[in-house]
């Protein structure tokens, strides 16, 4: 044990201080970090990550050079501080969680400068792979393996049917879910790929075939995992053990690719001796200046997105004619500032709508939430209706952008339209909501709204002119109250 000896502890130091920092400036973010890695078998690897990431950084011959720090990494930190203050705003939470470890590569260039950052950048850019949001590539990983293994199948003689990410065989219908993306295992793959670069001391060149080929294979032990289960589940029926213990299954597969990925590395990359640099145990004044610039610039990130949550006017948080709330269940809302539902009999025909108020200063609400999505899985769609020609007399193109359909609930049929109202333009994506929210922000439009207006059809379903009648009553007295 006395022989152990720590190596560039100024940089060990400052990822504790940085690392301590991001649970007091943001502990709800913190929070959700740990709790991904204690309990979410898809990001289980965090914690280690962040272990070894520091014992490659402690084992390091020391290798830290003289520096004054870099004010290029500082102004890098301000633009990163300043896109998360942006993104905790319109709720993109995958931006933000990927900042975190962005902010710990700029601070340690702000306070070692770029020379000194490059040798320790694999270390760093492991803690990019603990971030739990890499789910958001595996809707591109489902559709490729279930076009992969679709075509095994045919090819070694199953009869194969493929409808999106779902797979039928005689015996039955597999889902290619987010866990059978394969992403945990690239995650992992490109990780060990990453840590034996670090300790071979490949060059740039090796570093990149050595990650390609483990990406590669995890994505091939992925396909291979789905398809030996396809296979037992043809040869024999669905609830064969292999087929229900497919978890266990996958990471048999992934260590023997692992073992072909170590004995095949040795004849596409050359190990390097590692290089001695002198080094320098002190931080200098400039240095620490960059260091404690680095740590207010955080702090303020965290202080004025509080600032902006607290000025919210809590008059607002009101739900209006509650009692009404369970009419037509056509969505599941959450994560909205105030409510208005109310029922108009024009026409002869009782119009429902919806009216949801968003307000930006609002912590928790969020217009993109998943359970505001216009409609819910069970409503089953008839038809798009083209309100084109209808609204014309409006004279408004952004009219357009409304989606109205023909739907069937509880074999009942209804005409049901939705929009969305962001800095007083019509919108239907919820893609566009997270950009003109951007412009409601600079334009000081902190409320959002959105609508959904169901009206019952008659038996002959054609009473359509009286729906998009009421539309236009609701389009026209929102423009007056621009």
């Amino acid at each position: 044990m006395n022989n152990i000896k720590i190596m560039n502890l100024p940089i060990l130091f400052l990822l504790v201080i940085v690392l301590t920092s991001f649970y007091i400036f943001y502990p709800s973010l913190s929070n959700v970090f740990i709790d991904a890695w204690l309990n979410s078998h898809s990001y289980s690897h965090g914690l280690l990550l962040i272990l070894v990431s520091v014992y490659l950084i402690g084992s390091k011959p020391n290798s830290i050079n003289e520096s004054k720090g870099s004010f290029g990494f500082i102004l890098l930190l301000l633009l990163c501080v300043f896109i998360g203050i942006v993104a905790t705003i319109l709720k993109i939470d995958v931006i933000i969680r990927f900042l975190l470890p962005i902010y710990i590569i700029a601070t340690v260039g702000a306070v070692f400068g770029y020379n000194n950052l490059k040798r320790f950048i694999i270390p760093l850019i492991l803690l990019i792979f603990t971030v739990p949001s890499w789910s958001i590539i595996s809707p591109i990983f489902q559709t490729i393996a279930a076009i992969a293994v679709a075509n095994i199948s045919q090819f070694i003689g199953i009869p194969t049917f493929i409808d999106g990410n779902y797979i039928t065989i005689p015996n039955g219908t597999f889902q290619i879910a987010e866990g059978c993306s394969g992403v945990r295992y690239i995650l992992v793959a490109i990780s060990i790929a990453l840590i034996n670069c670090e300790l071979s001391h490949y060059k740039i060149k090796h570093i990149i075939i050595t990650t390609t080929f483990a990406f590669i294979l995890a994505v091939l032990a992925n396909w291979v995992r789905i398809e030996v289960i396809v296979i037992y589940a043809h040869l024999y029926d669905m609830s064969h053990p292999i087929v229900a213990d497919h978890n266990t299954l996958g990471w048999i597969i992934f260590a023997i690719v692992m073992v072909i990925y170590f004995v095949t590395i040795s004849y596409i990359a050359i190990q390097n001796k590692p290089i001695s640099f002198s080094s320098t145990s002190q931080l200098n004044a400039k240095q620490k200046l960059k260091g404690v610039l680095a740590i207010i610039i955080l702090a303020f990130g965290s202080f004025f997105i509080s600032s902006f949550y607290q000025s919210d006017n809590k008059e607002i948080l009101a739900i209006n004619n509650d009692k009404q709330r369970s009419f037509f269940p056509f969505y599941s809302f959450s994560h909205f500032t105030s409510k208005n539902i109310f029922i108009d009999p024009q026409a002869g025909y009782k119009h429902i709508t919806h009216e949801l108020a968003f307000n930006l200063q609002d912590k928790f609400s969020d217009m993109t939430h998943y359970e505001n999505r216009p409609l819910s899985t069970h409503v089953k769609v008839i038809k798009e209706l083209n309100l084109k020609s209808n609204l014309k007399p409006l004279k408004d193109p952004e009219l357009n952008n409304i989606k109205t359909y023909q739907v069937k609930l509880n074999n009942k049929l209804y005409f049901y339209s939705y929009w969305y109202y962001v800095d007083h333009k019509i919108i239907s994506s919820l893609t566009k909501v997270k950009l003109y929210s951007i412009s409601a922000l600079v334009h000081g439009n902190y409320n959002n709204k959105a609508f959904f207006i169901s009206t019952p059809c008659n038996q002959q379903c054609s009473n359509s002119n009286a729906h998009i009648k009421y539309l236009s009553s609701i389009v026209e007295k929102n423009n007056d109250e621009k």
